[in-house]
């Protein structure tokens, strides 16, 4: 019977006298509808049990339906509690953010792997349990994981890192935690261990965190045909529905952290003239990419792909230049000819005919042709940016449940070292030497704030904006 997906914490599922019925009506196929549409005698021969048994069961559903049905009434929205906000533990994020996360609402955190989410993710369980003066909102904080348990040994060392949040009194004890090894586990603690871990705790809990939403849905949820995907968007639309009226009744702050898939461009033959209100069109600024990118795909789409190549040059220059690609290429080019420079000297070219002896000799003037000075008129090699690709899995579906959508990006800049021109002096082999990291928060949409971003790196304490 299908009394769990329709009325999770319904009594019945756990009351002693229903448990053989229970197991009659799965075994029939008898559904929680055909005991609201069907009479007692018809509901008896289905499920082949007593019609007395069937009447009482059939009674007690009814009245928690009506009971469901009266707690979902609409209700004034004067009588909604106002949004609190507390702090990210970093006054340059929460600038960005507007104040704070804020409580009442989905707030999604996504990215590639290794950006950092999860990192700040146990930063915001840790600052939610600052007093009030202090910026955080003197609360508990629920930590829900589904790709592993929770890195306590992370959490003690941000903890020690920061000396004043040890005076305040935060600790890990103050946060509950649990892990989902499959999405029927995580259905199971969203739908009926978190509620009821609420009530009991009722006013002392304002964080759930979930990392991540979507790590068992999309390897769980089947997509071969069109009714898959009908369904799994009822499924995401429900679930997302569950946690925004957790939000909203118990007052708390609801952050997701959520994983990416790919977007590849649409290699369309004929050329499409896209809609402003087609979701082709507005994707770009929905997931945080970049102008250049948004403009690059817009452009391709309408001219068609068998006229890309035509017309290619003139669609690259929409994307910008990768400069500290660039900049490190000529480096070590620079390096490479004055090298081989050195090693033509000490062979003895123009003084010795060792190299000419051996055959060499198109070789050598083809390297030392290389050593010339490149003329004023000679065209340097342009590198672009790749596009962007990467969109936070659920879809629309679950973006219209979304208040706030912070993108976490991790890509690389050149070295302080190449910067100076000093790549020369480096006498090691590792040529990630030869970069730095270069974090990104960005504010994507939000209902509190302006879309912003600000860069960020991860140290002892957390994550602290730079």
């Amino acid at each position: 019977m299908d009394l769990y997906e329709e009325l999770p914490g319904s009594q019945l599922l756990f009351d002693p006298e229903f448990e053989t019925f229970l197991e009659a009506l799965n075994a029939n196929k008898v559904t929680c509808v055909d005991f609201l549409t069907l009479k007692a005698p018809d509901l008896a021969k289905l499920s082949q049990r007593s019609i007395n048994e069937v009447i009482r069961f059939q009674q007690r559903l009814i009245r928690e339906y009506d009971a469901q049905y009266n707690s979902n009434s609409t209700k004034p929205l004067a009588k909604q509690i106002p949004n609190k906000q507390f702090t990210t533990g970093d006054l340059g994020i929460d600038e960005v953010l507007g104040g704070g996360i804020s409580t009442n609402c989905i707030t999604e955190i996504f990215g590639e792997s290794s950006t950092g989410k999860s990192q700040l993710l146990m930063q915001l369980c840790l600052s939610v349990q600052l007093p009030i003066s202090e910026g955080g909102l003197n609360a508990k904080c629920v930590f829900i994981t589904t790709e592993g348990d929770l890195p306590t040994n992370r959490l003690a060392g941000m903890i020690e890192a920061r000396k004043d949040w040890q005076e305040l009194g935060i600790s890990q004890s103050n946060i509950f935690t649990v892990s989902c090894p499959d999405l029927i586990s995580q259905e199971h603690i969203v739908n009926v261990q978190l509620p009821v871990l609420l009530e009991r705790n009722k006013g002392e809990i304002k964080l759930i965190i979930i990392d991540s939403i979507s790590h068992h849905l999309r390897v769980e949820l089947d997509t071969k045909s069109f009714k898959d995907s009908l369904e799994n968007k009822a499924y995401i639309t429900e679930m997302a529905e569950k946690l925004q009226g957790i939000a909203t009744k118990h007052s708390v702050a609801i952050v997701v952290a959520n994983q990416v898939g790919d977007k590849p461009l649409n290699e369309n033959l004929d050329p499409y003239n896209l809609n402003v209100n087609d979701l082709e069109y507005q994707l770009g600024w929905l997931v945080g990419w970049k102008n250049s990118t948004i403009l690059y795909r817009q452009t391709i789409q309408q001219i068609g792909f068998q006229k890309q190549q035509v017309i290619a040059s003139n669609a690259d220059s929409i994307l910008s230049d990768d400069e500290d690609y660039m900049l490190v290429e000529e480096q070590v080019r620079r390096i490479k000819r004055e090298e081989d420079g050195e090693k033509f000297v000490e062979s003895g070219i123009g003084g010795s005919t060792s190299a000419l002896a051996r055959g060499e000799v198109e070789e050598a003037d083809n390297k030392l042709t290389e050593l010339k000075p490149r003329k004023n008129n000679s065209v340097k090699k342009t590198i672009k940016r790749k596009m962007d690709h990467r969109v936070p899995n659920l879809g629309l579906t679950w973006a219209n449940y979304v208040s706030t959508r912070i993108l976490l990006k991790k890509s690389y800049a050149a070295s302080p070292m190449i910067r100076r021109g000093e790549l020369k002096k480096y006498k090691g082999s590792d040529t990630s030497d030869f970069w730095q990291v270069k974090r990104l928060l960005k504010v994507v949409y939000s209902s509190f704030c302006t879309p912003e971003e600000i860069n960020f790196k991860i140290t002892k304490c957390g994550v602290e904006s730079v």
